[in-house]
């Protein structure tokens, strides 16, 4: 018997960008089958297999699309994606800042089990060589929301290359353009570069440019972490948008931010830059997250010079010294007596090089609302899931959350409507997700309706693993996933 839900009296936001409506929907099967008053004469009360979800005083919009996220690695293990789920996210862009789930060689499978262990954990055992591979592994576990895959620039240089320093020459660009298309071909939807990444971050603009322009022939996005975030911000900047105008590639520039506070105003200068560009024909945009705490390995943020730095980096996940998780690097040169540079090194030789990841408060609060509410941002949350109960940033579990409750209904940064579309059909353009990201008949019913009175944010870097609360219902193809805040176990999620 086909499943039939009857959302009822709430406020709609269709995902256009407009304001809400009182209105009811209608869901048959995977799709919307009505909106407004057509929606209230199909709903029969006598139905044995309609679900009623009483939406009086609640806001209902199309499900969450997050732009940005790293969860190949852990839906390969356990598909729940409940960290998605719980926080109205019914869609995840997957394979990002150049690391994917596939393909996978065994030097590859070497590296992400050992030096990239800090990154995507140590459960994934990376059973598949290709993307074919991969996605058939993923549809077997069964995946809690939808994904949208890209394949990593990091998976195909190390898969050609290992981890050599050097540019890529003519038969090595070659070969990655190989591997490229083939896992377009096989179902990835995208390419995704992490420039500032090592090995990544030893490419050539113009081996950027030879796979970007294998990608815009499949018609696949590039979505790119610019290789430098700090104090060459416009330069990295314009080297994807130049990429992007020459290939004709649609270009998505990943957590777009500036970081340290001497770069802290840059982003009215790169955002002017993408407008620009797309007066000229480019389709560039960029995502953000809700956040002024980035999020990276100590080894790597110890290389950055900020004033007070001490205080603004938070420890997350650590394997052995457990007692400074949720601490700042101050808490740990006060435990130890040591230096800065010392109490990190203290760290590091415990935890190994590649591990301890850290939360830094280097991000402008002023820059980062003004890139939130710029018509060319979309949201993501740049949540790295791992191992089962890892500590994590706060955005994994809490991104749309926060974005809603601080950002919107508190601070009053847009209207509600502009926040809806820029976590839906925004984001559903950008990476062709056809019919999703707007509440409209014929459309997949991907759907979330919360309170935005009881709408909290309960993840804390002291303690992240706490989900949100105030979602009635989060529903994925016309299926729901998540009832009272509660996971229902459902897993509906298909690959896009």
């Amino acid at each position: 018997m086909e499943r039939k839900i009857f959302i009822k009296g709430g406020t709609v936001y269709d995902g256009a960008g407009g304001p809400g409506v009182n209105s009811d929907v209608y869901i048959e099967g995977d799709k919307i089958k009505a909106v407004g008053e057509e929606a209230s004469a199909m709903a029969r009360a006598d139905d044995p297999a309609l679900s009623s979800i009483d939406a009086a005083g609640k806001m209902v919009c199309p499900g969450f699309i997050d732009m940005h996220a790293h969860s190949d690695y852990k839906i390969a293990v356990n598909g729940s994606m409940e960290a998605k789920l719980r926080q109205g996210v019914t869609t995840a862009v997957v394979g990002s800042c150049g690391f994917s789930g596939a393909p996978m060689n065994d030097r590859l499978r070497r590296d992400f089990k050992g030096y990239l262990s800090g990154m995507f954990g140590t459960e994934c055992q990376f059973e598949w060589d290709s993307t074919a591979g991969y996605i058939e592994h993923i549809k077997r576990i069964g995946i809690g929301a939808n994904v949208f895959l890209q394949t990593g620039f990091g998976n195909l240089r190390q898969m050609t290359m290992g981890r050599s320093p050097l540019k890529a020459n003519a038969g090595q660009i070659a070969e990655m353009k190989k591997l490229l298309d083939k896992s377009l071909e096989e179902g990835s939807r995208g390419f995704s570069a992490g420039l500032a990444y090592p090995m990544q971050m030893f490419s050539s603009t113009e081996e950027v440019k030879a796979l970007c322009g294998t990608a815009a022939k499949r018609g696949a996005l590039f979505s790119v972490h610019v290789r430098n975030e700090i104090d060459k911000l416009e330069e990295a900047n314009r080297e994807v948008i130049g990429i992007a105008e020459e290939t004709g590639v649609s270009l998505q520039i990943s957590h777009h931010k500036a970081i340290l506070s001497r770069n802290w105003g840059k982003p009215r200068q790169t955002m002017k830059m993408m407008e620009e560009a797309r007066a000229r024909g480019v389709d560039v945009e960029a995502d953000v997250y809700p956040f002024t705490a980035f999020s990276n390995i100590l080894a790597t943020t110890m290389l950055l010079n900020e004033p007070g730095m001490e205080e603004k980096v938070i420890f997350l996940e650590l394997k052995k010294l457990k007692q400074y998780e949720g601490k700042s690097l101050a808490d740990v040169m006060k435990d130890t007596g040591k230096g800065a540079k010392a109490a990190a090194l203290h760290i590091l030789f415990k935890e190994g090089f590649s591990n301890a990841p850290v939360a830094g408060e280097f991000i402008s609060e002023d820059d980062l609302r003004f890139i939130m509410s710029h018509p060319l941002s979309s949201i993501g949350s740049d949540g790295v899931e791992t191992d089962e109960g890892a500590k994590a940033h706060p955005r994994l579990f809490s991104t749309s959350v926060r974005f809603l409750k601080h950002y919107v209904l508190g601070e009053k940064l847009m209207p509600m409507g502009e926040a809806v579309r820029k976590m839906t059909s925004m984001p559903a353009r950008k990476i062709g997700a056809a019919r999703r990201g707007l509440i409209k008949e014929g459309y997949f019913a991907d759907i979330a309706v919360f309170d935005p009175d009881a709408l909290r944010d309960n993840s804390t870097y002291d303690d992240p693993v706490r989900y949100p609360s105030g979602f009635d219902a989060v529903i994925v193809n016309g299926e729901i996933a998540v009832m009272k805040d509660e996971i229902t176990g459902v897993r509906a999620g298909t690959v896009l």
